[in-house]
């Protein structure tokens, strides 16, 4: 490999330069040149928090050689928000591959990001290449498969279907936050961000209303391979819709009757045979089908795929306070003390309950478990389960602690919508 004192990674600083590193990353990632290249300049230039800096560019000897894009987003796990970096479109101009461009380009990302105060990274990436830098696969894609048949016995009840119009976007954007809210690493969604990518995103983009006119769920449906794909949906919570008839009980229980109705017209018209619903299993859609014949599917593939490492882990670690404060509060450890120390490749993090009150410390403690970072992001976003991974690592804890450490690392279903990644 050559000298890596060769290659200069920063941000783009002027407008040439940001041209020119969108013509690489255009020509390298798509098949339709001018559409990505569009996308680059329109949508990608004016997606919520961009700057200019964050297309970062390699040199090698002062000749362009690689780009990428780094997407600022806000998670959520339960209760904690965390500040992530997603990298995306990363690419190496194909005379100056095997020179060490990608590995520069990540890196100083990597360092970039610790600089401005993100706390975790995010990417969907090739195989066997990012978990050099700390990446473990975290996030999985799922899918509900249900026979438009099936689908079809229901009735649509009350609500009407008819195409989404731009003034539907503050809608659409609460009934996705108002249905996401149990669903880990999934990134806060703003109406910027559907604003950003309204024109791509609204050919195939549904609203369901009431009688009044008052749109009550979403759903982005298009047809696939002899199916119709459902890949964002989401409807009013029981609380605040108002049905007409009640023979379907509960009020969220009858909306889902009828969105479910509606996606079997819409398959049908298509002469789709079933219908696939990517949906994690928390959402209350996923588990409102939990009542049809269907098949629910999870895919995993390692070192590939949705990855996540750490960014700053002592102010990461911070950021899960408040989401461990509720879960121990609700917990029957509530009014106890507690202490455990996580080990993450070789460095103590103390964690001490009081009452119901947590915080974290760079600091040696009692009660230790020795992690990885990888081990620890899964806890974190509850991608494992904690006895699972207390079982293959050294510890020396009391049962409280054992039970300290299962409260604040819960089985999760991280997930990442298709409409948000990047």
């Amino acid at each position: 490999m050559p000298n890596a004192s060769n290659i200069v990674v920063r941000g783009v600083e002027n407008a040439d330069e940001l041209r020119r590193a969108n013509d690489l990353m255009a020509k390298t990632h798509c098949m339709d040149y001018f559409r990505g290249l569009e996308w680059l300049e329109k949508v990608g230039r004016q997606y919520p928090n961009f700057l200019i800096e964050h297309t970062r560019i390699a040199l090698h000897d002062g000749d362009l050689a690689g780009a990428l894009r780094l997407n600022t987003e806000t998670i959520r796990i339960g209760e904690a928000r965390l500040k992530m970096g997603g990298f995306g479109w990363v690419t190496t101009d194909g005379r100056h591959r095997r020179k060490g461009v990608a590995l520069a380009l990540i890196r100083d990302t990597m360092h970039y990001m610790k600089r401005h105060g993100y706390h975790v990274s995010m990417l969907f990436g090739i195989p066997n290449f990012y978990h050099r830098f700390g990446f473990v696969t975290t996030l999985a894609d799922y899918a509900i498969v249900v026979g438009t048949g099936e689908a079809a016995t229901t009735l649509r009840g009350a609500w009407k279907l008819r195409d989404a119009k731009p003034s539907d976007i503050r809608a659409i954007q609460k009934l996705h936050n108002a249905n996401d809210a149990h669903v880990a690493c999934s990134l806060l969604r703003s109406a910027a961000h559907i604003t950003n990518k309204w024109d791509n995103w609204r050919t195939h983009l549904h609203v369901m209303t009431t009688a009044q006119g008052k749109v009550v769920a979403y759903c982005h449906a298009h047809p696939g391979d002899g199916e119709l794909l459902v890949d964002d949906l989401g409807l009013e919570p029981a609380a605040q819709a108002r049905p007409t008839p009640s023979v379907y009980g509960s009020a969220e229980a009858g909306l889902a009757v009828a969105l479910l109705k509606a996606c079997s017209d819409l398959a049908a018209q298509e002469h789709a045979g079933r219908l696939r619903f990517q949906l994690p299993p928390p959402h209350p859609f996923a588990r409102f089908l939990l009542q049809y014949t269907s098949t629910h599917e999870m895919r995993l593939v390692r070192d590939r795929g949705g990855m996540m490492a750490f960014v700053d882990l002592d102010e990461a670690l911070e950021s899960m306070i408040p989401e461990w404060e509720s879960r121990l509060t609700a917990s029957v450890a509530r009014d106890e003390r507690i202490e455990l120390t996580l080990v993450v490749d070789r460095a103590p993090y103390r964690v001490r309950a009081n009452r119901g009150a947590v915080d974290v410390a760079l600091a040696s403690g009692t009660n230790k478990v020795s992690l990885t970072a990888g081990e620890l992001m899964h806890l974190v976003t509850g991608y494992r389960y904690a006895p699972d991974v207390l079982a293959a690592r050294r510890r020396s804890m009391t049962a409280q602690s054992r039970t300290f450490f299962n409260i604040l690392f819960p089985k999760r279903h991280p997930y990442v919508w298709h409409f948000d990644r990047f």
